[in-house]
C-alpha cells in the first residue's frame, strides 16, 4: 500500500508539485554547474535527524529548516538525488518503514548567497547539501545505473475524452478563490489532499500541468501521448492511497483518470536512470 503525500495549494499560472523532489522539476546539468560555481562546498551549519513522534499523523517535506517531518528516510534520499521513489532501489527495510524529522539550516552567509540563485539553482544546491549531510550522518553511499524501468504513457481512453475545453470568456466567478474572496480566473492548477480524498482542479490550463504532476502521484515517469493541445477545465477525485483501502469511497488514480477525464495510463518499458543505495546506517542521536 503506497501513500502519495501532497500539500494543499493553489497557484495561478503555475504547477503545484507533489512531495519534495519526486523527480519532476529537478535541476538540469547547467543549473547544477552554475550553482556549484556560486556556492562551492556549501553545507549546513546545524542539522538534526531524529525519529518522528509516533503519534504524528501529518507528513511534510520542503526547504530548510524543516527538510522533512514524519517522513521515511528513503523518500528523503530519493528527493535529495531528484529521483522518483520507484527509481530508488536497495537499502534496508527500516529505511522505508521508520519515519524521521530532518531539520537543517546553513550559516547566514550561505543563506544570503542562496537567495541570489534561481529556483532551479536553489534546488541543485539544496540537493547537493542534503546528499553531503546524508553521507556524513547516515554514511550513505549510492550510485546511478541505467536499467529497464516502467514508464506510463498517458493516452485518450477508448470511451473518448470526458474533459471540457475551457471557454475564453469564462471568468470562473464560481471557481477557485483567493483568500480575499476574489476569483483566481483562468490558468490555475490546484492539488489538495484532505480526509482521505485527493483532488486535482484545473481552470483553463493545458494538460501539461497534469502530466508534470502525475509522476509524484503514481511514482512513475509519465509521457503525454494524447496529442491534446487545448486548454481544459476539470476536477479529479481519487484515493491518495494505492490501492485504495476497503473503506475508501474514492477510486485509484488510474480508475479516476479513465472514468472522470477519459484518459488512461498505459504501462510500457524503457531504459531509465535509477539510484541504487549501496549502504546506509541508522541515524545516531544528534
Amino acid at each position: 500500500m503506497i501513500m502519495r503525500w501532497m500539500c494543499t495549494a493553489v497557484l495561478a499560472g503555475l504547477v503545484v508539485s507533489g512531495a519534495w523532489g519526486q523527480g519532476s522539476g529537478a535541476p538540469n546539468e547547467a543549473d547544477s554547474k552554475a550553482a556549484e560555481a556560486l556556492l562551492p562546498g556549501a553545507t549546513f551549519d546545524v542539522a538534526t535527524i531524529k525519529p518522528s513522534d509516533p503519534n504524528a499523523m501529518a507528513s511534510s517535506s520542503g526547504a530548510w529548516p524543516n527538510l522533512s517531518k514524519n517522513y521515511p528516510l528513503k523518500n528523503a534520499i530519493c528527493s535529495a538525488y531528484g529521483v522518483l521513489i520507484s527509481r530508488c532501489l536497495g537499502g534496508p527495510a527500516w529505511l522505508e518503514s521508520d519515519r524521521y524529522d530532518i531539520e537543517a539550516k546553513p550559516d547566514d552567509a550561505t543563506a544570503e548567497q542562496f537567495l541570489k540563485l534561481s529556483w532551479k539553482q536553489r534546488a541543485a544546491v539544496q540537493h547537493r547539501m542534503v546528499q553531503t549531510l546524508f553521507a556524513d550522518r547516515i554514511k550513505l553511499k549510492a550510485h546511478f545505473e541505467t536499467r529497464e524501468v516502467t514508464i506510463f504513457a498517458l493516452v485518450v481512453a477508448k470511451g473518448g475524452l470526458k474533459m471540457h475545453e475551457a471557454q475564453a470568456s469564462d471568468g470562473y466567478a464560481n471557481g477557485l478563490k483567493r483568500d480575499d474572496g476574489k476569483a483566481y480566473g483562468a490558468g490555475v492548477f490546484s492539488m489538495s489532499n484532505s480526509m482521505g480524498v485527493a483532488t486535482v482542479t484545473a481552470q483553463g490550463t493545458s494538460l501539461a500541468n497534469l502530466v508534470l504532476n502525475l509522476p509524484g502521484i503514481t511514482g512513475h515517469l509519465v509521457e503525454d501521448k494524447t496529442g491534446l493541445t487545448g486548454i481544459y477545465d476539470f476536477t479529479l477525485h481519487y484515493s491518495p492511497v494505492d490501492p485504495p483501502p476497503p473503506d475508501s469511497t474514492e477510486p485509484s488514480i488510474y480508475t479516476a483518470l479513465q472514468e472522470q477525464l477519459g484518459l488512461k495510463l498505459e504501462s510500457v518499458k524503457g531504459l531509465g536512470k535509477v539510484l541504487v543505495i549501496d549502504s546506509v546506517e541508522r541515524p545516531s542521536e544528534n
